[in-house]
């Protein structure tokens, strides 16, 4: 599902004028939102359901630079929905490139920090799309 985009700024770029690579990771922060927004689940939605998504894991794979100026096109999928967890995966493009793709499992935690399970409106929520 397309959730936006984003435009690189000069605070996501280093000397040679690229993304730096751990700027990616918040970028799908950002898309982590917005994917939750489209499906009806604004971050004060999530808090009370409770969904509270710690990232447990990522893999990246950086197949292409970006620069200052470039619009991104940001698109999140749901691949698993576990008791206490689900992956994310997230594609950035540029006019249709690959740029980034990152696979993410977000475990739902308690204040805690305990596991607890996925609530069913978010596992309804992301099984509709």
């Amino acid at each position: 599902m397309n959730v936006g985009n984003y435009r690189v700024r000069y605070r996501d770029v280093y000397s040679a004028g690229v993304v730096l690579n751990s700027r990616f990771l918040d970028i799908c922060d950002e898309a982590f939102t917005e994917y939750f927004r489209a499906l009806g689940l604004p971050p004060e939605a999530l808090y009370a359901v409770p969904f509270n998504g710690a990232l447990g894991h990522m893999d990246a794979t950086y197949r292409s630079t970006a620069t200052i100026d470039d619009v991104l096109d940001l698109d999140v999928r749901c691949d698993h929905v576990g008791n206490t967890s689900l992956v994310l995966t997230y594609s950035i493009t540029r006019d249709g490139e690959a740029v980034f793709t990152g696979t993410a499992r977000y475990v739902n935690i308690d204040d805690s920090g305990q596991p607890i399970p996925v609530p069913a409106a978010v596992r309804s929520a992301v099984h509709t799309r």
